[in-house]
């Protein structure tokens, strides 16, 4: 009876691995397509005319495909539709930006400054996180180290910064709407993220001396 119970909970932990790591691969080849269909719009709308500043975007998010396909293979991630869908549609909705044919001529060089640093810091806190990286809320070891002494997720921060700065640039009504739409989906999924970690002492730990999660005294 309990060899049998034994191998009834060993065939469950075999089966959940499977299940984790088909997520795991769903969600590489998910970015890897997203990160296509992003490069090939710039390079048309390039062929257009349209300035290098709208090629930015793939610096920044062809980080994202380098980190997920390079990342370790996670030992707990959300099985959660809702929050899968979080994580797609956020990551989705920069793409969605449409780069001005004539852009901004309003203080260029402070847009292009806010946009380095946010890259500086996006690519500081996806170093330090190496193959911990992912899109969907997983448990992929605790970093805090870095960016990460100053808030919980530097990596979304240095986001914000690049998209303010690309906004800047390419300033329009549809972009505006496209990036609320995209921080109204990044604060849940960001928060969803925490709800997985928390489940682990040391990040409750961690969050107890790092207290601001996206903009230091203010959330």
């Amino acid at each position: 009876m309990d060899q049998s119970l034994c191998h009834s909970a060993s065939s469950a932990d075999v089966s959940a691995q499977t299940s984790d790591l088909r997520l795991d691969a769903l969600e590489r080849l998910t970015v890897t397509v997203l990160y296509g269909w992003l490069a090939v719009r710039v390079f048309v709308d390039s062929g257009a005319g349209i300035g290098l500043t709208n090629a930015l975007p793939l610096l920044s998010e062809g980080l994202v495909v380098a980190f997920v396909l390079a990342r370790r293979p996670t030992s707990r991630i959300s099985k959660r539709p809702g929050e899968w869908t979080l994580a797609l549609a956020s990551t989705c909705a920069p793409l969605l930006v449409i780069p001005a044919v004539v852009q901004s001529v309003t203080f260029p060089l402070l847009a292009s400054a806010v946009w380095l640093v946010g890259m500086l810091v996006q690519l500081h806190a996806k170093i330090v996180l190496g193959r911990s990286f992912g899109l969907v809320p997983a448990h992929r070891g605790l970093k805090t180290s870095g960016p990460y002494r100053v808030v919980r997720h530097p990596m979304y921060a240095g986001y914000l910064l690049t998209h303010l700065a690309f906004l800047a640039l390419s300033p329009s009504l549809w972009n505006l709407v496209v990036y609320i739409a995209c921080y109204s989906l990044q604060i849940p999924r960001l928060l969803a993220e925490e709800r997985l970690l928390s489940r682990d002492a040391s990040y409750l730990q961690y969050a107890s001396i790092v207290r601001y999660r996206l903009l230091p005294g203010v959330f």
